[in-house]
């Protein structure tokens, strides 16, 4: 395979790391499903035929060295043929006793045309290059495809890590929930709690274990995509991994975006070369030698063939010259064409960098408000915290109702969920800038 296929398929997703087996279950980083999602993708066969393509048409570029040998026939009948006027067969005939009667009418011929093409102005190879540029263009037309892949498989495992994050935030709630459910019994048995305080927390363990079935079928949801995506088999045992946290950078200079768009784009401006190499060597002679040789009747002495009917070898070598003025009239609009066409490109590259760079600035925003937001979760938990374990010391009192702790165990809960989902979102975001430049 081409160098440079070899570095496409290599580096349309970043991540070396597969899975680990446990007894229990697999593990997956989002880096491996990175690298399972590429291979497993259709698309991904597309760079074995871009390479056989590429390959067969920069041997048919070179095909204009190999000697062009055609062999064909030809039987005729021809209502007038070459003679001696009747006055000069006379003559002959009279004094010299020969019998003119001019070529037969049926002429015969079989045919071997040899060329050789000896320099062409440097069109061949010009083609050849023009090939491999094509073959280059489609390939990172490829990567660019296979790299749009990235974003949706961080957009699926997030989605697993954020219900994982909300089924354990749950699980606290309910653990919560039942401790005060026994309180409340030991409390009913003894006389200071009211039997709808009671109902009141079983009606709430119910509508949490109502949300668990919910936050549970949605995580199935993901794990059948990511399973699709990438073609692994996966379960409601399987573990996915938390990605480390990684530092990010708030500018990426234009230099350093390394996203397949800027190489198409290169690869479309190294076939415009190409074919302005075309254009160039096809307005310069070419030469060749040839070859052609025949049996048939008649031959090129015609003399002898009017004396005698028979067939005989022909043949004749030479050197031809070959001169298509007309590239010259087309060659300026043609370069134009293509001059235009490389100003599109142009231009393309310069609205994908600036819409590149508003990305990253709505990202780098998005990114630091959630490290701003990250700074208050902690504290906001012990308050909500302390303010739970007062309203559970007040019911076991009777000075407040079971609402009344409902109502803070799910602002805790809140609490620990969002600061769980407000790490899982500033991960995220980190990975979409990441995406954004392909770092």
């Amino acid at each position: 395979m081409p160098a440079f296929l070899l570095l496409l398929a290599g580096l349309a997703f970043s991540g070396r790391d597969m899975c680990a087996q446990t007894a229990s279950a697999t593990r997956y980083t989002l880096d491996s499903c990175y690298v399972y999602a590429r291979d497993n993708y259709p698309m991904i066969r597309q760079y074995d035929i871009i390479q056989k393509l590429g390959e067969l048409s920069a041997r048919d570029a070179l095909s204009t060295y190999i000697p062009q040998i055609t062999l064909g026939g030809e039987a005729a009948y021809y209502s007038d043929v070459v003679a001696f006027p009747d006055k000069i067969e006379e003559l002959f005939s009279q004094f010299a006793g020969m019998d003119f009667e001019g070529l037969k009418n049926d002429q015969y011929k079989v045919l071997l045309d040899i060329n050789q093409n000896i320099w062409d102005g440097g069109y061949s190879g010009a083609k050849k290059q023009a090939a491999i540029a094509e073959a280059q263009v489609s390939a990172m037309e490829t990567a660019t495809e296979l790299y749009k892949l990235k974003s949706k498989v961080t957009e699926v495992y997030f989605g697993i890590l954020t219900t994982d994050a909300m089924i354990e935030q749950n699980d606290i709630a309910a653990g919560i929930l039942k401790d005060n459910e026994k309180i409340l019994e030991a409390c009913l048995e003894n006389g200071v709690a009211m039997e709808s305080d009671l109902n009141t927390i079983r009606a709430e363990i119910l509508s949490n274990e109502q949300n668990r079935i919910r936050l549970v079928g949605a995580r199935d949801t993901y794990i059948r995509l990511l399973s699709l995506i990438t073609g692994r088999p996966m379960d409601s045992r399987t573990e996915f991994l938390i990605p480390e946290a990684t530092v990010y950078r708030q500018e990426y200079g234009e230099n350093e975006v390394k996203r397949y768009e800027l190489a198409l784009f290169d690869a479309h401006g190294a076939a415009l070369d190409a074919r302005r190499k075309m254009i160039d060597a096809a307005v310069i002679p070419s030469f060749s030698l040839f070859a052609q040789g025949y049996y048939g009747y008649p031959g090129m002495n015609m003399f002898d063939d009017m004396l005698d009917y028979k067939w005989g070898f022909n043949g004749v070598v030479g050197i031809r010259f070959r001169w298509n003025v007309s590239g010259l009239f087309t060659r300026k609009n043609r370069l134009g064409q293509l001059e235009q066409s490389r100003r599109s490109i142009e231009l393309q590259r310069e609205t994908f960098l600036f819409n590149n760079r508003l990305e990253q600035t709505g990202k780098i925003a998005e990114i630091e408000q959630m490290l701003a937001i990250m700074e208050q979760d902690e504290r906001i938990i012990v308050l909500r915290s302390s303010v739970r374990e007062a309203s559970e010391a007040k019911l076991a009192n009777g000075t407040i109702t079971a609402n009344d702790l409902v109502r803070d165990i799910a602002a805790e809960s809140r609490a620990r969920l969002d600061k769980s989902l407000h790490e899982l979102e500033y991960l995220q975001k980190i990975y979409e800038m990441k995406y954004i430049v392909n770092d």
